[in-house]
């Protein structure tokens, strides 16, 4: 294959996309050329995102022009192609498994009440479908453009509508984003970011959501009400090209943010996706399972299936790597017993690759 425009990564983006920004949230912190593209033919009219055919953005065409997809396997990717500088990976494997671990958790948990938020209130559906398809389609008629943003509004909300018990799984969804915020807040007294003073993966998983949360009126107005230096904070993550620092003495303790965050990963995240890939190996449509004594009702998800088999698998290769006092570390918020490899689970779990079609959430 040719080379792509001398060498630069191109990203196929979209705004209202958390993943999207988060991507390009990490090139830009780790200085990587690239390119910023917003593709025609989101809305299944075809274009370059159909001939990639990765499924759903972002999409990323690397040098040698092969499209690349999903978040997590090509931030780990660019990681393998451009080593040590400025690496978004701590150098403590301990640190270096607990980011990952933060990532996912922002991933596959936070995107629930960000999504929940972005198309519950009717404002927040006119506002958000006008925001998004603005961005793709740029100058039209009105008579036009309001007829897209219908199709587009219907879309989202009937997705909306088909991941689960919205009345049951709301108080628990959206009290968690409060947690997360106050969390930040909480390690914005000691460190810049969650492992020192520069950006981890775990960070840049946060910002993607938050990144929509910061924007999106009634997840904005919390934002605003009651984390202020979170939301400068998601507003420094957009573009941490100019941000130096050090990774944090893996020696002290975590910090109030971080044990903040695991106490709810092992409250509810990691529970829910034990409870999810037992869905999926029974072949169940929905997943049903008590989180903080709530029930949470949702549709089985088998790539999160797949996410819990590549975290079991980080952290067999962090304790491998000598990571000193992990065990201890996820035992106290509750977070060991759902990491652990089962028999013979190691060899079912699919590689995690950048080749492959892609995560195909809607949640955007």
């Amino acid at each position: 294959m040719t080379d792509v425009d001398g060498g630069r990564y191109r990203i196929l983006g979209g705004p209202g996309s958390p993943y999207s920004l988060k991507l390009r949230a990490a090139l830009r912190c780790r200085r990587i050329a690239h390119d910023w593209v917003v593709p025609p033919g989101y809305l299944g009219e075809g274009g370059e995102l159909k001939a990639a055919d990765k499924g759903m953005i972002p999409v990323m065409q690397v040098p040698d022009g092969r499209y690349w997809a999903d978040t997590t396997p090509m931030i780990l990717a660019l990681e393998a192609r451009h080593p040590g500088a400025r690496s978004l990976l701590p150098d403590d494997p301990g640190d270096r498994f607990l980011a990952l671990l933060i990532e996912d958790f922002a991933d596959e948990w936070l995107v629930q009440p960000m999504f929940d938020f972005r198309w519950g209130a009717e404002a927040d559906q006119d506002f958000c479908a006008r925001r998004q398809m603005a961005g793709w389609l740029g100058a039209m008629p009105r008579v036009q453009f309001d007829a897209i943003i219908e199709r587009f509004r219907t879309r989202q909300t009937g997705v909306l509508a088909r991941l689960g018990d919205r009345e049951v799984n709301r108080p628990l969804l959206r009290s968690t984003y409060g947690e997360v915020l106050a969390a930040i807040e909480a390690q914005l007294e000691v460190s810049r970011f969650l492992f020192g003073g520069r950006p981890s993966i775990g960070d840049i998983g946060l910002f993607g959501q938050l990144s929509q949360c910061a924007i999106d009126p009634s997840a904005s107005a919390i934002m605003r009400r009651d984390a202020v230096r979170t939301f400068q904070w998601v507003q420094d993550l957009d573009d941490a090209s100019g941000i130096e620092g050090a990774w944090r003495d893996p020696a002290t303790p975590d910090g109030p943010g971080v044990t903040r965050l695991l106490d709810l990963i092992g409250e509810v995240f990691l529970p829910y996706m034990v409870a999810n890939a037992a869905a999926v190996r029974d072949g169940a449509p929905k997943v049903s399972v008590a989180l903080r004594g709530q029930p949470f009702v949702a549709r089985t998800a088998p790539y999160r299936a797949n996410c819990l088999g590549w975290l079991k698998l980080a952290l067999a290769d962090a304790l491998a790597a000598g990571a000193g006092g992990l065990e201890a570390r996820l035992r106290r918020h509750g977070c060991w017993e759902g990491l652990q490899l089962g028999p013979g689970e190691r060899e079912t779990i699919p590689p995690l690759s950048p080749e492959s079609t892609g995560r195909r959430s809607d949640l955007h």
